[in-house]
């Protein structure tokens, strides 16, 4: 079974997806595809990163230094045959 097979209930989670139909629409019985959201849980290594770097219990600003650009830049050469400069990227 693949992560895009399993169903998960997001109902009542805050989600504006799915909560706010109602509102938005004046009808629950729509499937809401007004937002780009997704409905299938991260990776498991992405929640493990998440989780660890949480546990530092501090939230502060953090530099975005060449090596996370360089990825990013990477990535995309990778994934989408497209050179992109480091100057492009923006973080907010």
């Amino acid at each position: 079974m693949s992560i895009f097979d399993r169903v998960h209930n997001r109902l009542n989670t805050r989600s504006m997806k799915w909560d706010l139909r109602e509102f938005i629409f004046q009808n629950e019985d729509i499937l809401p595809m007004w937002v780009a959201d997704m409905d299938f849980q991260a990776p498991r290594e992405v929640n493990e990163a998440l989780i660890k770097r949480a546990e530092h219990g501090i939230y502060g600003y953090t530099v975005v230094d060449n090596a996370v650009k360089d990825s990013i830049v990477n990535w995309v050469k990778t994934r989408h045959d497209w050179e992109i400069n480091r100057e492009w990227l923006s973080f907010c």
